[in-house]
């Protein structure tokens, strides 16, 4: 089949499933990628002898081998391994997280070591095949999706999954851009949208000025450690408490069982979207004494709302934040859009007319949306006037001073493509050969708490020169030095950690074994308590 442009695919590559559509006859279409259905789970197990299997067929792996089924990888992918959201992520995942190539987070599955990355592009190449399958021709290109709280490095890791899957990437766009384009593309609206997207790993809120086909980012924040998974581990943790309570047994270490909870925490969450009152029912789940012990736990809405609302608090607090970033109120925002699986959530959707007024619209489905607004926005790529994209920096850029602070260079919320220019420093010592600058991003003071990105490495002889930050419209980071023979872009170094990041890993590492040394003993005195007083009298607490 001729066409008089390649054809394009929008992917939302979300953390709990990946959708995509195309568009044709101008109309979008979601596309089959999983035996039918178009939610592929976004979970990869890589067997012994090296096969892959992707999909639903995957996730059946994760109760029989849950070491080598990676899932939940959106929240890893692209960051350093030495960095503390590394290091707290380590012990909520049953598979091993290890250092990779250029410092990044790797995973090791039967013994050798496999990028995030890599395990992307096979995922994505998947995608691709199955896409070719349903349209019936090839698909050479592709948008790809991002959550807009995304840091460069997690925004480059993507481009570079969907290049290595065989995808020409024509660009990366924000998941709540996405969404609004779903909302308003050729409608004609004039309004002020809020795009509210909580998925399964990620929550970010955009508010975006739609006049026509002209689609403005306003403002926009997120939290890429705030989803639907994280409301999952609560149920979790009450089924454990109560088969704690009920059988004197605790599951925490045995994998298998584990994951029978997970599955069946996340049915419940799910079912109770629907229905005010469900059943954890688990058969045989242990055993106890060489018997098989059946495990049913109730759980009503009301209970799930009081184990997750601080959780979906913290959603409208950021909410509030954005909004009195650009001082907007609520008043000023004439639709919430409401974009992810965990979106659906009775308590989210109260609280959505609770805090803005009106109650979120309806129409926008809230899975596919992304998809479709991706697959929108690649159609009119090189049409003339039919679409244009006004976008944000979500978090600022900037460098790493020597008191361990951060000095923003690029600042949030300003519009890309944008560059900001700031003068390289003279060395400390006279008998340096370079300069090394430490580049991170992130809304704290501290560069401990942000996202390392890279260090910017050149001679001595460029003391004194300009550096330019330049952000193109995807907000991809380009560093060009001014050198003697002219401006030089300069590649950013990660396989050195930064002094700053050893020495925050090392007080946290000493904080939890503080932490944890405190607990056991606390443990041991519910046992023994006169144990426990002589403990405190030893270190000289009450």
């Amino acid at each position: 089949m001729i066409t008089s442009k390649p054809r394009l695919v929008g992917i939302d590559l979300g953390t709990t499933n990946i959708c995509a559509a195309m568009v044709r006859g101008r109309t979008p279409r979601m596309m089959e990628l999983d035996q039918g259905k178009t939610a592929l789970p976004a979970v990869i197990n890589v067997s012994g002898g090296g096969k892959y299997v992707i999909g639903a067929a995957a996730r059946d792996l994760l109760v029989t081998d849950p070491k080598n089924t990676i899932y939940g990888s959106k929240r890893l992918i692209g960051r350093q391994f030495n960095s503390l959201v590394v290091e707290e992520l380590r012990h909520y995942f049953p598979y091993e997280i290890v250092e990779g190539d250029a410092g990044c987070a790797a995973v090791r599955l039967n013994g050798e070591t496999l990028s995030l990355t890599d395990l992307s592009a096979r995922i994505l190449a998947h995608v691709k095949a199955q896409v070719e399958r349903s349209a019936g021709e090839t698909v050479p290109e592709a948008i790809i999706s991002v959550p807009a709280y995304y840091n460069d490095n997690q925004r480059q890791a993507v481009k570079e999954a969907g290049a290595r899957a065989g995808f020409t990437v024509r660009r990366i766009v924000n998941e709540p851009t996405a969404a609004a384009l779903a909302f308003g593309f050729n409608r004609a609206f004039n309004e002020k949208v809020l795009i509210y997207d909580l998925g399964g790993g990620t929550f970010d809120v955009s508010v975006l000025q739609i006049a026509g086909n002209v689609f403005e980012v306003v403002a926009t924040g997120g939290d890429s450690f705030l989803g639907g998974v994280d409301l999952d581990n609560r149920v979790i943790d009450y089924v454990l408490s109560d088969i704690r309570h009920a059988h004197k047994a605790d599951l925490a270490d045995d994998p298998v069982a584990m994951q029978r909870i997970k599955n069946a925490a996340e049915a419940a969450k799910i079912d109770l979207s629907l229905i005010p009152n469900a059943v954890i029912s688990l058969p045989c789940l242990f055993e106890k004494k060489g018997r098989p012990v059946d495990v049913t736990i109730p759980l009503s809405r009301e209970c799930l709302n009081d184990l997750t609302s601080d959780i979906i608090g913290k959603t409208f607090d950021i909410c509030r934040k954005v909004m009195e970033s650009n001082r907007l109120n609520t008043g000023d925002i004439d639709e919430v859009i409401l974009v992810g699986g965990q979106s659906r959530m009775p308590l989210v959707q109260q609280l959505i007319e609770r805090n803005f007024g009106k109650p979120p619209r309806k129409g926008v489905h809230p899975d596919e949306c992304v998809a479709i607004g991706s697959a929108l926005l690649g159609e009119a790529l090189g049409s003339s006037g039919s679409v244009t994209l006004i976008d944000v920096l979500s978090m600022p850029i900037g460098i790493a001073l020597s008191n361990g602070s951060f000095r923003k260079i690029i600042d949030k919320n300003s519009t890309v493509p944008v560059s900001m220019t700031f003068r390289l420093p003279t060395p400390k010592s006279p008998d340096a050969c370079f300069l090394s600058l430490d580049i991170f991003q992130g809304d704290n003071e501290m560069v401990v708490d942000n996202e390392f990105l890279g260090t910017l490495r050149v001679p001595v002889a460029a003391a004194g020169r300009k550096v330019e930050f330049r952000l193109n419209t995807e907000a991809l980071l380009e560093v060009v030095v001014e050198m003697p023979d002219g401006p030089q872009r300069i590649e950013l170094t990660t396989c050195d950690t930064p002094l700053i990041l050893r020495k925050a890993l090392d007080e946290e590492r000493q904080r939890r074994e503080s932490q944890a040394t405190e607990e056991e003993l606390s443990r041991s005195a519910a046992e023994r308590p006169g144990f426990l007083n002589s403990i405190m009298r030893l270190f000289g607490r009450s």
